[in-house]
């Protein structure tokens, strides 16, 4: 494996070193969490040994800005110092274990096996699953090729659809592949965002108004509802409606009907609704901010987008895919990723998702000048700044990081999906952990 040993002693690090490369594994060495971060932009890395006592930026930082930009990147912490919130922090920031000095070797290579495993039981779970190409589109990842399965399917029927997911996660683009893969594929696609809308203004937005139903309203217009007859009307950010807009869209779903403002006449539609959301429509319906009878009639289908760390197989295909589509427009050279700028890819967590990753290779490709993109191309976001931890850690670690994760299962009755969310490892390193301590 490649291995980066963190470490301001010198003696320390060469001393790792050397037993690790008689082992066969290729080993990088910094002198600080710095410079430890400096050389994770220009190498490929899968294990970082750190010391956790370090002048300047200390092991628990280190591993916070890693988990933050490298969630790939598995982090053991070497300590002799610390206290309990030490352990409990640097566990819920990630850390796959602890070894503590003087380090055992054997427990050592033992660690180092368990990652082998690991990194091998992910690559054997890979999907096999054909690539499903769109205009707007690429996804490679099983779980995405089969929403888009599943989209396609559900383009042949008039049911009303609801699609959560982060911001960034490509919504409007799945809304679009429905209605292009649908019987009205011929007829407008009509995306309105409701946040982007003042308050006062949303509703003759969406369902028009008559001459002089308001000040300024010199002339009669019509609204998307009208403009998007026999088509699809996509509601972004469905939960941001104004409560009295609320009760028209659920009389239009009931009835199939609408009124302009300041009119009397009811006009009669026939448009698809797809909505959208980013947060949790069940909380605003708790909350009072949002009606539970339209929840329900907009909710007859949904559709969860994962965000984009959670596929990783994609990340790659679609930023060639976006690359390519810069250079093509721009009238410029194809431009290849070199292997370390696919590494920092990969294991960056993409807060902003598929839009930040587009945003990301079109700077990319306008850019460089070589020809292809390098990791010192990639205008990554900063990452948040670590909290800062404390001191001495005690001998009986092992035992605070069995009692936690026992504590934690307890309090997720059991589940280890939950379990493994609230520590902030994934269910993996939770089953080894699991298995360490002889929990089954």
């Amino acid at each position: 494996m490649r291995i980066l040993i963190v470490d301001d002693e010198q003696i320390q690090r060469d001393s790792l070193a050397g037993f690790l490369k008689h082992a066969g594994h290729q080993v990088f060495m910094a002198d600080s969490g710095g410079n430890a971060l400096a050389l994770l932009q220009q190498e490929l890395v899968e294990v970082v040994l750190t010391d956790y006592k370090m002048p300047g930026m200390t092991g628990a930082q280190l591993l916070h800005d890693i988990r933050r930009r490298y969630p790939n990147i598995v982090v053991l912490l070497i300590t002799a110092f610390g206290t309990i919130e030490t352990a409990v922090n640097a566990m819920k920031a990630g850390a796959w274990d602890f070894l503590t000095k003087p380090i055992d070797l054997d427990i050592l290579e033992n660690q180092l096996k368990a990652i082998a495993s690991f990194f091998k039981e992910q690559t054997q779970t890979k999907s096999k699953l054909t690539p499903f190409v769109t205009g707007e589109f690429v996804a490679v990842d099983e779980q995405m090729v089969k929403l888009f399965q599943q989209a396609e399917r559900l383009a042949q029927s008039n049911a009303t659809v609801l699609i959560t997911g982060e911001t960034g996660t490509g919504k409007e683009v799945l809304a679009q592949f429905i209605h292009t893969h649908s019987p009205r594929k011929k007829n407008p696609f009509i995306a309105v965002n409701s946040a982007a809308l003042p308050g006062n203004l949303v509703e003759s937005e969406l369902f028009g108004h008559e001459k002089g139903a308001f000040t300024g309203a010199a002339a009669q217009r019509i609204g998307r509802f009208e403009e998007a007859d026999k088509g699809t009307l996509f509601l972004d950010e469905i939960g941001d409606l104004p409560p009295d807009v609320q009760v028209k869209l659920l009389r239009f779903l009931q009835e199939g009907e609408i009124q302009r403002v300041g009119g009397n006449k009811t006009i009669k539609t026939d448009t698809r609704v797809i909505s959208a959301t980013n947060v949790d429509l069940k909380q605003a319906v708790f909350g009072g901010t949002f009606r539970e009878d339209l929840y329900y009639r907009i909710n007859v289908v949904r559709i969860q987008i994962p965000a984009l760390r959670d596929r990783r197989r994609d990340i790659i295909p679609l930023a060639e895919f976006f690359s390519q589509k810069v250079a093509q427009r721009e009238r410029l050279s194809p431009v290849a990723l070199t292997e370390s700028a696919k590494q920092a890819l990969l294991t960056y967590a993409f807060p902003g998702n598929i839009r930040e990753l587009q945003n990301l290779m079109e700077r990319a490709v306008l850019l460089t000048d070589s020809g292809q993109i390098d990791t010192l191309d990639l205008a990554f976001e900063q990452p948040l700044a670590a909290v800062p931890a404390s001191e001495n850690l005690p001998d009986y670690l092992a035992t605070l990081e069995r009692d936690l994760i026992m504590t934690t299962l307890t309090a997720s009755n059991g589940n280890q999906s939950e379990c493994a969310r609230r520590l902030g490892i994934s269910e993996r390193v939770l089953r080894y952990k699991l298995g360490k301590y002889g929990v089954r």
